[in-house]
């Protein structure tokens, strides 16, 4: 059935390079070719970011400001959510009856102005309380630190607060679980990440190194790479190759004193695509258990071998085509195993059931029945 859906990204969709945008973009992709028709509102706020490539599945774009951090600072709403609560948008919303997907708990602040909220979908990418705790425990710089505690306890009183009877489409069942049990919220649904990989693309045979990647920027993926290099690379010749955006001095310092581990700055897309394909294991522990984790996602549908730890795949359905491994030893004695070994078509096949399950198509039509 064809019909109008208000979209709000909490970021420019455009290029999806990182998890939250990957999502937004081929859900927008998806729900557009199951006939529907996409009216695409979007906080515009990154320098390099825009809607590019979606234009041919919105029937409109439209582009807000977010409020600065400034006038944020005495509001005890999160200022994710705060920075995001725009006159302009709710008049729009507010001007007809069609649904309302809301990306990220960040867009929820306009809910309260909305004429029929029962209209929205809130589209959930983490329970951010437990993210902004987490980032605040591995982020070393005081005033950072500070920010993010702040963040966590208003957002864990914002959740409270949210009206009951919003529905939520959640990226990990262990997310409903919490919304469920801690929050009380009466609606939610298990609705995959929507994928630009469709297929697995994985090559057999070797590659000759180990990969992590990740924005490094983001504190949590800074300490993920430390902890590999200190605590499982430390004692092993192999090769670890670490690629991502925001390397710091304190990874480059790291970094020098291990002749097996190599930086790669500032990687385009394809780049990281590249090194996934051509790794012989992608090494990605998690330091949260919260959301879905992009990075596995990619290198399970494109890479070979793969090891992650509980935190990694916990909530998220997947349970072939992939190692867990938590303690530092396990870590060690896997990427020993398989660092020599052949990835073969029975590996391939294993990798089958991810395509049932993170389905762009079957997921589009599992968020629309949410309306």
């Amino acid at each position: 059935m064809s019909r109008t859906i208000h979209i709000v990204c909490l970021d420019a969709p455009a290029p999806p390079d990182y998890g939250g945008a990957i999502d937004m973009y081929y859900k927008i992709q998806a729900l557009a070719e199951a006939g529907n028709k996409i009216q695409l509102h979007y906080f515009d706020y990154q320098q390099g970011r825009s809607a590019a490539g979606l234009e041919k599945y919105c029937e409109e774009i439209v582009t807000y400001q977010r409020k600065s951090f400034l006038s944020s600072l005495f509001s005890q709403t999160p200022y994710i959510v705060h920075s995001r609560i725009n006159e302009a948008l709710v008049q729009r919303l507010n001007s007809d009856d069609h649904p309302i997907l809301l990306e990220g708990l960040h867009c929820a602040g306009i809910v309260p102005f909305l004429r029929s909220p029962q209209r929205v979908v809130l589209r959930m990418h983490n329970e951010e309380a437990a993210y902004y705790r987490h980032l605040a425990g591995t982020e070393t710089n005081v005033l950072k630190r500070f920010y993010f505690q702040r963040e966590s306890k208003l957002l864990h009183r914002y959740q409270q607060r949210l009206r009951k009877d919003i529905k939520l489409a959640c990226l990990s069942e262990t997310d409903i679980s919490v919304f469920q049990n801690n929050y009380q919220f009466q609606a939610a649904a298990f609705v995959p990440c929507f994928l630009p990989w469709q297929e697995v693309k994985s090559k057999t045979g070797k590659g000759s190194y180990c990969l992590y990647h990740g924005n490094m920027a983001v504190s949590e993926n800074e300490e993920a790479a430390i902890w590999l290099i200190d605590h499982v690379f430390q004692e092993l010749h192999i090769p670890l190759w670490i690629a991502g955006k925001g390397i710091s001095r304190r990874l480059q310092e790291k970094a020098k004193h291990y002749p097996q581990v190599k930086l790669i700055h500032q990687p385009t897309i394809a780049e990281i695509d590249g090194l996934i394909a051509a790794a012989q294991i992608n090494v990605l522990p998690s330091m949260n258990r919260t959301g879905v984790k992009l990075k596995l996602l990619n290198a399970l549908f494109n890479g070979r071998f793969c090891i992650t730890n509980t935190q990694g795949v916990e909530g998220s359905r997947i349970w072939n085509g992939v190692v867990v491994a938590n303690e530092a030893i396990e870590w060690q004695q896997q990427i020993q195993t398989l660092f020599d070994k052949e990835f073969t078509e029975t590996h391939l096949q294993e990798r089958s059931e991810l395509t049932k399950l993170y389905n762009n198509r079957r997921s589009a039509e599992k968020l629309s029945v949410q309306w």
